[in-house]
């Protein structure tokens, strides 16, 4: 008697499980036990092949497949030459009482049976049909017993049954495919983007990428060595955010994001501006304008001074001692016949006075700007369920603990722990990243010291920080 309990734990299965290996194995366990068979396998179609997915045989106790061993088979053509061939091709069922009866003329039982010593004798094998009428796969199932263990023939009742229950596997499977073919079509736009940011800046061209590799592992290793509550399809949320964190840097304008050095692209014209100064200079001595010492210390004055303006220029932190010599530079200018000529010129004044990094005030709060664009730009992306969170983690990457980041100045409790694990990743990637302009790359230890500063000031989740610690030495 066919047993409808287990029938309809199929069916709620098939609407419950997520992972859909598991749900093809319990499937398969559960289409042997309705049919008291000794074998069965699954096998999938991939170019006119049928690959071995899942297979299962009590007596030769073999378990292979799905989310098992291997199975290293060749697949099987489809064609009428076998029995899983025969059915893919024709799309019905095929049930044989007696693979060894002199009218059955698959001979591919019998080869199985001669490598590995098992004996077959009853087969029903089953399409994977979709609605669009697409063998997706093909169920064999060998050996249905009796109630005294003895090899009897495949029910045709059954047969029904089990095909019926094939058609919401494929159904299963063809879902499936169309969820891996909307995340793949997802996944090929955020990589579309990231590689359009990359074309426009060779500064930033593995960024997003090793941010997104250090996101995915330090997620996992969080999961799998501390109680920490994640999930496969947080740390996929979490991997997406981090490929789309900088697309805001799309908008950016290029002179900032390039920018790598303070005075970029001004130096020639700085350059001619006082060559310029020290020709007037020489035509005064000439004119007798100024005396021969009055232009020996003004000339030794300005390349002092333009020494240290090109040093400046690619100078690291600016010592408060040299803050006060730059504004004495600043206020360096000379009457010539071509008007008031400076050292440092107006449009000049911004970039001397940055005491750190490349990038003046405006142009910081410019780049900064990019995470309202990536917010800006992702607005309108429709992730569904599946990634309910992947906007929020991707536009606060930059918000801090103590409520001191940007934009929106989020607090603590503001903030999730896909957000806590993308901004460490992203400072540490920053610190240790080998392309950027403005600096060199940060040794490891110097990189962790400043995640801890970081938490120190309140900026950063310390016990994430300490578990980063082990995370990049493995």
């Amino acid at each position: 008697m066919i047993d409808i309990k287990k029938i309809l734990d199929i069916s709620i299965a098939l609407s419950s499980e997520r992972n859909h290996v598991k749900l093809l194995e319990k499937i398969i366990d559960e289409l042997m036990d309705i049919s008291s068979c000794d074998a069965a396998t699954l096998y999938l179609k991939e170019n006119n092949k049928l690959n071995f997915f899942i297979t299962r045989n009590k007596t030769l106790n073999e378990f292979k497949g799905g989310s098992f061993s291997k199975i290293d088979l060749p697949p099987i053509e489809i064609n009428e030459s076998s029995i899983s061939g025969y059915v893919a091709l024709n799309k019905k069922p095929l049930n044989i009482a007696d693979v060894y009866s002199a009218d059955n003329k698959f001979i591919g039982p019998k080869k199985y049976d001669a490598i590995t010593g098992y004996h077959t004798k009853s087969v029903l094998v089953v399409p994977l049909i979709d609605r669009d009428d697409n063998v997706l796969g093909v169920i064999q199932l060998l050996n249905a017993k009796d109630k005294d263990n003895n090899v009897i023939a495949f029910d045709k009742v059954l047969e029904e049954v089990i095909f019926a229950l094939s058609s919401e596997c494929a159904i299963l499977l063809s879902n499936k495919k169309l969820y891996d073919d909307i995340k793949l079509l997802l996944d090929s736009f955020v990589e579309a983007m990231v590689k359009a940011i990359e074309s426009r800046t060779p500064y930033n061209a593995y960024h997003t990428i090793n941010v997104a590799k250090l996101c995915v592992g330090f997620s996992k290793y969080l999961k799998d060595n501390y109680q920490y509550n994640i999930t496969d399809s947080d740390i996929e949320e979490l991997r997406l955010a981090a490929m789309l964190h900088d697309l805001g840097k799309i908008i950016t304008p290029l002179n900032v994001l390039n920018k790598a050095s303070r005075f970029e692209g001004k130096i020639p014209l700085m350059k001619m501006r006082w060559n310029l100064i020290l020709s007037c200079l020489k035509n005064k001595l000439i004119l007798n304008e100024i005396t021969k010492e009055e232009y020996d210390k003004e000339i030794k004055k300005i390349n002092k001074a333009c020494d240290f303006i090109l040093r400046l220029d690619t100078m690291g932190f600016v010592k408060e001692e040299d803050r006060v010599y730059i504004d004495e530079i600043i206020n360096y200018s000379y009457d010539t016949e071509y008007g008031l000529l400076k050292l440092i010129d107006d449009d000049e004044v911004d970039d001397a006075h940055i005491i750190k990094g490349t990038l003046t005030k405006e142009e910081r709060k410019e780049i900064e700007n990019h995470v309202v664009y990536t917010s800006k730009i992702i607005e309108n992306i429709k992730f569904g369920n599946q990634y309910p969170n992947a906007k929020f983690i991707a536009g606060a990457h930059h918000e801090y603990l103590d409520g001191s980041g940007y934009p929106n100045k989020l607090k603590d409790k503001d903030l999730s722990l896909s957000v806590r694990i993308i901004t460490i990743c992203d400072v540490y990637e920053s610190l240790t990243s080998t392309d950027r302009p403005y600096k060199k790359p940060i040794p490891k230890d110097i990189a962790y010291r400043i995640l801890t500063d970081m938490v120190k000031e309140g900026k950063l989740d310390g016990d994430l920080v300490d578990k980063f610690k082990y995370f990049i030495e493995l």
